[in-house]
């Protein structure tokens, strides 16, 4: 009783941590037209170093090399309050620029396409760091189980804090675009060598850490809460991004 206690403790003030921290993040997919590739990342190298630089509004970009939007671009834009959406003003010359980009190399005939919201949860990712590549599992949730989800992530990171274990990743929750109750676990990869299974295993893990039954309830409560799962590998884009922060 004391451990779910505390689980919940830590997700209650982890979500008064998000309002008063900047940890919104804003994305979406872009399919671009045949041959369009390089004119695309040539473009929009030149509108982020232009707009988007230093102590600008931030925009980074990764190309998706795994799954249904292989080939795809994601551009999203990171550590915002929900407010700053509201109270961004851009230039006639910054959107016409955008729109020129867009109107010359994007393929609006995607299924995939659509912005989404997503908050990030710092309280449950474990040794965050820049990375060239990462691995991006999207687990979409029975509504009645999202947030005891959520707990066993926080028990999680607490298991690998307990082994010292050398991995680093992000979660996020899906605030608003498309199906809710979406967990993204976003693993942050140096490069293909990092998707080798790390030791001690993810179970030897959780038992060293909780024990046992508590390894079995969760894993109950886990595997029936889960609808589905994906996972696409996407590389880092330097060019097509603004610095990153310090």
């Amino acid at each position: 009783m004391k451990l779910k206690t505390k689980i919940i403790m830590l997700l209650f003030f982890g979500v008064i941590w998000a309002q008063e921290n900047p940890t919104i993040m804003r994305g979406g997919y872009d399919k671009v037209l045949k041959g369009k590739d390089k004119v695309f990342q040539k473009n929009v190298s030149s509108h982020v170093k232009k707009w988007h630089g230093e102590g600008q509004w931030n925009q980074f970009g990764w190309k998706v090399e795994t799954g249904p939007r292989t080939g795809q671009y994601f551009i999203g834009t990171f550590g915002h309050y929900w407010k700053d959406f509201d109270d961004r003003v851009t230039t006639k010359e910054h959107d016409s620029d955008w729109d020129r980009i867009t109107n010359a190399c994007i393929d609006y005939d995607n299924e995939y396409g659509g912005s989404t919201f997503w908050s990030l949860l710092p309280d449950i990712s474990y040794n965050s760091k820049s990375s060239t590549k990462i691995a991006v599992t999207f687990y979409y949730c029975e509504s009645n189980a999202y947030q005891a989800m959520l707990g066993i992530l926080g028990k999680l990171k607490q298991a690998n804090e307990k082994a010292k274990v050398d991995v680093s990743y992000n979660v996020y929750q899906k605030e608003t675009g498309g199906p809710n109750d979406v967990i993204a676990f976003v693993t942050q990869m140096d490069g293909y060598a990092d998707m080798v299974p790390i030791s001690p295993s993810l179970k030897d893990r959780y038992v060293a850490a909780f024990g046992e039954e508590v390894w079995l309830e969760d894993y109950t409560i886990w595997t029936n809460g889960e609808k589905w799962s994906e996972t696409e590998i996407m590389t880092y884009i330097p060019d097509m991004s603004s610095p990153a922060p310090e």
